[in-house]
């Protein structure tokens, strides 16, 4: 799914819960910045998948987090 339409009508300080993982918006605002375009969740060992045009990267809940709270 697009991160982008993950945040329609989001603001900042509230949380999106994609299968079980709950990812702080600002989190996914700065995954945009960083030029990922696409999100998807790997059930099996609950990872977040991410990519655009010229990155990819999987995440856990807890470095999703972390990324947050080094911001």
């Amino acid at each position: 799914m697009k991160i982008a339409e993950l945040l329609t009508g989001k603001k900042d300080g509230e949380q999106v819960t994609l299968d079980k993982l709950s990812i702080p918006v600002t989190t996914l605002k700065s995954l945009q910045k960083e030029g990922y375009q696409h999100a998807k969740v790997f059930q099996d060992n609950q990872t977040l998948v991410c990519w655009g045009d010229a990155c990819s990267a999987c995440f856990t809940e807890g470095e999703l987090r972390a990324r947050d709270r080094s911001k």
